[in-house]
């Protein structure tokens, strides 16, 4: 998969020069102009004639379902992509257009950006780190839809753009061959919006010059310094000079009239950008800026000093400085999370003092609960601040109960997963921010329990760039975006599940029939046995589990029958028939795995040595499990062991609560999660020891997932919640629960044998722990 990627990507981007020649340690800084004093606005003339480069278009023949996003795609845009005359990677560039009307007015914008943008109205950030990662299909590229006020007469649009210039497992860069042929990485921005004195579009009238402030290795001479970074990540450390700084450049009264005419590099829709599809997310949400306090802040540093700042929480933030200090005085930036448990390393930036009073914010966003600065003697603080910033989208669940250690570990889910989304679901906000499937499923699951309706948003956006990037070789990449669009198959089916689960939740019919389309061929290129099983796909990255004792052959065998019974639920709900091929290998399955993997002690394969939670959690959870005596075999096996990382304990919790056994499902989280719940962290970490892995990792959210839908009970039955159910579980003595659902919110709340529910207008069942059930058809506030 990843080579025929690169082949393609290779294949189809082989144009002319371009203006990115890529950052190297020859480069040449760009002249930058100095600020003038005049108060008078700059006034951008729309040149006479403009070149228009001819790019052509990506060859999308090796796509499979690419039509499948058509109706997200933008094509009527009447602007070009446009940059400085010369760009490198790890630069910023600001751009500036004035833009006149007669009233005061709300107007919408459409913006992309390669990579990262802030935007600013009338000196006033309205965007913080828009545009998201690029990526619909490994050729193309998503839009933002960004309201904008403006007010009567002159206003001033002001855009930084941060081009890493580099691909990571999170994004991909566009490329395009110089003149020697080699491949360089390109940026741009894209804008249109329409006002009521005319189409404001990105065109050769806007004015735009190399920020000089932001350093990269080739224009930081010999201050600059190079931080290693984990190689999966796209973005950079940040250098930034502040005696190169360009002033207060998003004002209005700035004059850019020195600043140069930008560059078109292409056509919408056309190499190296491709065709732009609407990000289908907001931009993320910003808070006011927060004082941090320290006793550093008003005096003077007397000498060397690291300054310990705490956050409110494990958070995606940007930090803000003013001080005072003498020029070329050189600070240290990073958080608590800078390296994870292994030593690999993310985000340390450095801010070069320029001589008096100060102020500064660095845009991209970090994450952790301790912001670190290394200070040097003699710089003086006057203040230190940082703004929250994360996915947009509203905390719409809860749950609490008088057993305190599940209320917490339903809250630091919630955290966690909260610091791993924010214009993708990702594994880790440090380390690679990645977005894997495995990851992105059990992220997908608490997020349907914890957010409004942008959470069922992201989820679409991630089902649908998996359809976006699968090739006509039909396996489904597990990281779309990505530089490493691997398969990795139990994670694709894993996948599966969890789509399901969106459906139910939202009713989205037209992604559901497309992911449907994509994922009846992926169970097609598995292999069936003699036995009548199937035989194990490698894919391009064997990967089944981290941790100990793995049944390989039983764990994916389990899964792929786990995802054919979701396929036939997810044809049946949408009134397809069923792939018959596929409905044959299930009855086979069906008389072949018992005699097959049946030990006294629990199913495994013949040639495995273990008996694997995660296995025989998934046949659970396939519907396989059902005589008696399996029951009772099955649940020891869940009960006694403890093998299953926290991406696969979520189905092992999940397969328990299906076997009706709360009660263990309670006891196994409370034992797994023990060391996450009684340290110093307000989220959950990548394994269940303290010893490997990130601090936050998004795959480990079970607990709000089972919590909400198992324990407090609350899950749809009919997709969009056209019919749901409320069963109730007497694990614990009371608990109080809240779930949104496109018909409003639904809560329960137990207290010993009391039940009060707040009902939604839909055909619901309720189930009391013991046993009595009640339908109930429309909304309200109901006692039992």
């Amino acid at each position: 998969m990843k080579k025929a990627i690169s082949l393609l990507l290779s294949a189809v981007l082989l144009l002319s020069a371009v203006a990115c020649s890529g950052g190297t340690p020859t480069e040449k800084p760009a002249d930058e102009p100095a600020q003038s004093t005049s108060d008078e606005p700059a006034v951008n003339d729309t040149p006479v004639a403009v070149e228009i480069p001819e790019r052509g278009k990506a060859d999308r023949s090796n796509l499979a379902y690419a039509s499948a996003i058509d109706k997200y795609l933008k094509t009527d845009w009447a602007g070009y992509w446009i940059w400085t005359k010369s760009c490198s990677e790890d630069s910023y560039v600001s751009f500036r257009k004035t833009v006149t009307v007669s009233a005061d007015e709300t107007v919408t914008a459409y913006i992309s950006s390669v990579d990262k943008y802030v935007l600013f109205l009338n000196g006033e950030m309205v965007v913080l780190d828009g545009s998201v990662k690029r990526g619909p299909t490994p050729y193309d590229t998503y839009y933002d839809t960004v309201s904008l006020d403006l007010k009567s007469g002159d206003n001033e649009i002001a855009i930084l753009v941060a081009f890493n210039g580099r691909s990571g497992d999170g994004s991909i860069v566009p490329v395009m061959a110089n003149s020697d042929g080699d491949m360089d990485p390109q940026a741009g921005l894209l804008f249109e919006m329409d006002t009521s004195a005319g189409r404001i579009v990105s065109d050769a009238s806007w004015k735009c010059a190399r920020n000089a402030a932001y350093k990269n290795r080739a224009t930081g001479g010999k201050d600059y310094v190079r931080y290693d970074q984990s190689s999966m990540l796209a973005e950079r450390n940040v250098f930034y000079n502040a005696a190169d700084s360009i002033g207060d450049w998003t004002s209005l009264s700035y004059d850019d009239s020195a600043w140069e005419d930008a560059t078109i590099i292409a056509k919408p829709g056309d190499l190296p950008f491709g065709d732009i599809y609407d990000a289908m997310i907001k931009t993320p949400k910003f808070g006011d800026l927060v004082d941090f306090e320290s006793e550093y802040i008003g005096t003077a540093l007397a000498s060397d000093t690291t300054l310990e700042l705490h956050l409110p929480g494990n958070m995606q933030f940007t930090w803000y400085i003013e001080l005072e200090s003498d020029a070329g005085k050189a600070l240290t930036f990073y958080t608590n999370t800078y390296a994870d448990r292994q030593g690999m390393q993310n985000f340390k930036d450095t801010y070069m003092t320029a001589s008096g009073a100060q102020s500064y914010e660095n845009y991209p966003w970090r994450s952790g609960s301790v912001l670190y600065i290394e200070a040097p003697a003699g710089v003086k603080f006057t203040r230190i601040a940082y703004r929250p910033s994360g996915f947009n989208g509203e905390w719409a669940g809860s749950f609490a109960s008088s057993d305190a250690v599940l209320t917490q570990l339903w809250q630091e889910s919630l955290n966690t997963i909260a610091i791993c989304m924010r214009d993708t679901f990702m594994d880790c906000p440090e380390r690679e921010r990645g977005p894997y499937m495995g990851d992105a499923a059990n992220e997908i699951d608490a997020t349907l329990y914890a957010y409004d309706g942008e959470g069922l948003e992201i989820t679409k956006k991630a089902i649908l760039a998996c359809i976006g990037w699968t090739l006509t070789d039909g396996a489904i990449p597990s990281r779309a975006p990505s530089q490493k669009p691997q398969e990795i198959p139990n994670q694709s089916l894993s996948f599966m599940t969890t789509a399901y689960h969106y459906w139910l939740h939202s009713g989205d019919a037209d992604t559901m029939n497309a992911y449907y389309d994509a994922f009846v061929n992926y169970l097609k290129l598995y292999e069936m046995g003699e036995n009548g099983l199937p035989l194990y796909r490698d894919g391009s990255w064997t990967w089944n589990d981290w941790g100990n004792n793995i049944d390989t052959e039983l764990l994916q065998s389990a899964w792929y029958y786990y995802a054919l019974t979701v396929t036939e639920k997810l044809a049946s709900d949408l009134g397809r028939e069923f792939d018959s091929e596929l409905k044959a290998r299930m009855t086979s399955y069906e008389g072949a795995w018992r005699d097959y993997y049946y030990t006294a002690d629990g199913f495994k394969a013949p040639d495995s040595r273990f008996i694997d939670d995660r296995a025989n959690a998934l046949l659970v959870l396939g519907g396989l499990i059902t005589d008696e005596a399996d029951i009772e075999l099955v649940t020891k096996v869940l009960d006694t062991t403890y093998e299953a990382s926290p991406y696969m304990e979520k189905f092992v919790l999940e397969a328990l609560c299906q076997l009706g056994r709360q009660d263990l499902a309670i006891k196994r989280i409370k034992a797994r999660y023990d060391l996450m719940v009684t340290d110093s962290w307000d989220t959950l970490y990548e394994q269940f020891n303290d010893v490997t892995g990130t601090y936050n990792h998004g795959w480990t959210s079970a607990p709000l997932y089972i919590l909400s839908k198992y324990v407090a009970g609350i899950r749809p039955v009919k997709a969009g919640w056209e019919e749901y159910e409320i069963v109730l579980s007497d694990a614990l003595e009371d608990y109080a629960c809240t779930e949104w659902t496109p018909k409003g919110a639904i809560t329960v709340e137990k207290n010993g044998e009391s039940v009060k529910i707040t009902a939604i207008d839909a055909k619901g069942t309720i189930v009391l722990p013991n046993g009595e059930a009640h339908e109930i058809t429309s909304a309200g506030e109901y006692n039992f």
